[in-house]
C-alpha cells in the first residue's frame, strides 16, 4: 500500500504599503530600474524592421550578436541572396516601427547596408538607454500599473 504524504499550507496575507515609481525615493527608484531593465523592452519590434530590411533588400542575415547597452559590441552578418539591391525604401515597405527609419533614411542616403545596420543599432541603443530614464519609467509602470514596495521591488 501506498503512504500518501501531504503537507497542507495556509495561505497568509501580507500588508504592505505600495507606491507608484515617481513615489518612490531615488535610490528606490533606481532599484526598480535595475528589476525592470533586465532586456531592451522593445527587442522584438526592433529586430522585426531589421529582418523586413533584410527581406525588402534581397539579403540573409546569417548571424549576429547584439549588445543594446553598447551597440560597438554588436555584429550582425549578412549576405546578398538577389542581385544587388539599389532602389530607395519607402516606410511603406517594412514594418512601421520606429526602428524602420534609422535604416530606410540610411539606405537611401548611402546605399550601404553595414552604414544603415550601424545606423540601427546606435538607435536602438539610443532607445534602450532612454529606457533608464525617470521620464521612461513613469510613463511605463503608469501604463502597465506597476507598483512598488518602499524599496523599489516591483509587487
Amino acid at each position: 500500500m501506498f503512504a500518501l504524504n501531504l503537507k497542507i499550507t495556509q495561505m497568509r496575507i501580507i500588508e504592505t504599503e505600495a507606491y507608484t515609481f515617481d513615489e518612490l525615493s531615488d535610490d528606490a527608484k533606481e532599484n526598480a530600474k535595475i528589476e525592470l531593465n533586465s532586456e531592451y523592452f522593445w527587442q522584438d519590434e526592433a529586430m522585426d524592421s531589421l529582418y523586413a530590411f533584410a527581406d525588402e533588400l534581397g539579403i540573409k542575415i546569417i548571424n549576429y550578436s547584439i549588445d543594446w547597452d553598447n551597440h560597438a559590441n554588436s555584429y550582425i552578418n549578412w549576405e546578398w541572396t538577389i542581385d544587388e539591391h539599389t532602389n530607395d525604401i519607402d516606410k511603406k515597405d517594412l514594418t512601421g516601427y520606429i526602428m524602420d527609419y534609422p535604416l530606410i533614411e540610411t539606405w537611401n542616403r548611402s546605399k550601404d547596408i553595414d552604414d544603415a545596420i550601424f545606423s540601427w543599432l546606435y538607435n536602438c541603443h539610443q532607445d534602450y538607454i532612454f529606457q533608464f530614464t525617470d521620464e521612461y519609467m513613469i510613463d511605463h509602470c503608469a501604463s502597465n500599473e506597476y507598483e512598488f514596495t518602499k524599496e523599489g521591488t516591483l509587487i
